[in-house]
């Protein structure tokens, strides 16, 4: 896969929203042809982690409206992921 059709599947899946379009930057900006698969896989299942950190934090805290946030992120790093497979 090119750089170029790799960055149009993610934008199709995410691209139009800020933090759709933050995410496709930064999983093309050093794009490999051998490893973009494992690359992207690696930087969203961290990018994950801490959104999903972020939201329990808020959840707990009863911020609810922080929290639906960061799940929304979460949300898009996921279809993000389902881009890449």
């Amino acid at each position: 896969m090119t750089k170029e059709q790799f960055k149009e599947a993610l934008v199709e899946k995410i691209g139009g929203t800020s933090f759709g379009d933050e995410i496709i930057e930064e999983l093309t900006v050093d794009f490999d042809p051998q490893k973009y698969a494992q690359n992207a896989k690696d930087k969203l299942d961290d990018r994950t982690g801490a959104i999903l950190g972020w939201a329990h934090k808020y959840y707990e805290n009863g911020e609810y409206a922080k929290a639906a946030a960061e799940y929304e992120k979460a949300c898009v790093v996921m279809k993000a992921l389902e881009a890449i497979k």
